[in-house]
């Protein structure tokens, strides 16, 4: 009798032979049945493009799997990948997922093992997640315990705090080399440290990297060279800048004569950029970066970690925010780095002029409800325009200057402020909707007086061509009113509703 074989979709024998077998005492029978704990596993990297992770992985189930072996069998497992540690567990899909069927009995596993607890716990998430483990039952098994975790043992409580500092402290020691390493690159060597080049540049060789293991691997060092096609054009941008021409008009003048801007003329690093044409703040970036002058700039941005205390932002683990940084805090290197395309003395002339347009007369103009006002249409803030002799306030919905006005567009939305104040002094009388947001022993006389209140109480003025809507910030308006344009003037018209069409 012949018998076929055929290739196994997965392991079987081994998985079969891996199992935790137990004798079972039957009268004149000796069959075995696999007996123990059923354990999930969990697991976590953060850095795919400097990590193998069938390598991450392996190394993690390994350990996890010597820690529980004799009580029991891992049957299923988590693994996140491109996640960072202080990213919190219900941020992390795998850990997510995990959490979300701690509450379900047909789990299909009794605990939990990690393999390092550091690589999947930071600050104080261990300590925030054990009970939620104990409240439904699961076990959590962790290297540092040689077993389960007993949240009431006091013992076990201090290895949790320590787990935690440990884990912060990694993340702080590798954080602290790290930026003093680039510090000292930068500054010393003026080396290009990543990231996409700046508009007028592209990234050329410059010889094999300083670091004779990653040279052997063949990595190369690279340094800024000008662009032929864009690098005249920032000249241009500069000349003209020190001409005391605005942000706006270099951007029109860049739209009209057809120039790329920075994500047409290098798609590929500006991906996530979809615009087409040349913007206030793509000048107004260009024209305030220190490399256009030849030296290697680095942290003009820093990162505002959460604070060891905020168990919030830790539990969130949402990516840090950047802030620029004032000049004195850049790192600048000693000697020119790439070539130059504006000299040191015209940058620095070029940050000093503004081009604000200023009153003839030299007056300083006011806008009492500026902050207060925002478009019915767009949603955007309005901004304060002087027209005739007085302020007013106006939304463009989002065009300015620096494009052409399109064909089909908008009717830009106006208001007056002498009638603005008028309609909300009016709604700020005894009787008034707005009278619980004034001071009744001494309510407001002035427009300036009424502004301070509303700021004080975080209310919204929205405006649309047929009228204006108060709505609420943080204190309670029972009623909302809506004013109705009525000819040239606006009229207050009471209503019950919160949306009066």
């Amino acid at each position: 009798m012949s018998l076929s074989t055929s290739s196994p979709s997965h392991d079987v024998l081994t998985d079969w032979a891996s199992q935790r077998w137990l004798p079972v005492a039957r009268s004149g029978s000796h069959d075995t049945v696999p007996a123990g704990i059923r354990f999930a596993f969990y697991g976590r990297m953060s850095t795919e493009e400097w990590q193998d992770p069938a390598t991450s992985r392996r190394w993690q189930y390994d350990s996890a799997n010597a820690l529980v072996a004799g009580h029991g069998a891992i049957v299923t497992e988590f693994f996140d990948i491109g996640y960072t540690r202080r990213r919190g567990w219900h941020h992390r899909p795998q850990a997510a997922a995990l959490l979300k069927l701690l509450a379900d009995r047909c789990r299909g596993f009794d605990a939990v093992v990690v393999g390092e607890s550091d690589r999947v716990f930071y600050g104080k998430q261990l300590i925030l997640l054990a009970p939620v483990f104990a409240e439904h039952g699961v076990g959590l098994w962790l290297p540092d315990m040689h077993g389960p975790l007993d949240i009431g043992d006091a013992a076990h409580q201090a290895v949790l705090l320590e787990i935690g500092k440990h884990s912060r402290r990694e993340v702080l020691r590798a954080r602290y080399r790290t930026t003093a390493a680039m510090q000292a690159q930068a500054r010393e060597e003026g080396r290009y440290l990543g990231g996409r080049p700046p508009y007028g540049y592209r990234l050329a060789d410059a010889g094999p990297h300083p670091n004779r293991a990653f040279a052997k691997w063949g990595r190369r060092r690279h340094r800024f060279e000008p662009d032929p096609d864009t690098a005249p054009w920032v000249r241009w941008m500069f000349a003209r800048r020190l001409e005391g021409c605005s942000y706006a008009g270099i951007a029109r003048a860049l739209n009209e004569a057809g120039v790329p801007c920075p994500s047409e003329a290098d798609p590929q690093r500006n991906r996530h950029r979809h615009n087409h044409a040349w913007a206030l703040r793509s000048v107004a970036s260009i024209l305030g970066n220190p490399r256009y002058t030849g030296r290697q700039v680095w942290n003009r941005q820093n990162k505002q970690h959460p604070a060891e205390d905020d168990i919030k932002a830790q539990l969130a683990g949402r990516q840090p925010p950047r802030h620029w940084n004032l000049p004195d805090g850049w790192v600048i290197s000693k000697t020119q780095a790439h070539p130059a395309l504006v000299s040191e003395q015209d940058f620095v002339a070029a940050q000093c002029i503004r081009a604000v347009p200023q009153p003839a007369d030299g007056t300083t103009r006011t806008y009492l409800l500026t902050g207060l006002l925002r478009c019915g249409g767009c949603g955007r803030k309005m901004e304060g325009h002087w027209a005739h002799g007085r302020p007013g306030y106006r939304c463009r919905h989002g065009r300015n200057s620096a494009n052409p006005a399109a064909g089909q567009r908008s009717r830009n939305l106006y208001r007056r402020e002498d009638d603005l104040i008028g309609c909300l002094m009016a709604a700020a009388r005894p009787s008034g909707p707005l009278s619980m947001l004034v001071d009744k022993l001494l309510p407001p006389s002035t427009g300036q007086q009424l502004a301070e209140a509303l700021r004080r109480h975080q209310v919204s003025i929205v405006c649309r061509l047929d009228g204006l809507t108060i709505e609420p910030g943080g204190h309670r308006i029972p009623q909302m009113f809506t004013t109705r344009q009525r000819g040239t003037r606006l009229d207050l018209d009471y209503a019950t509703s919160t949306v009066v069409e």
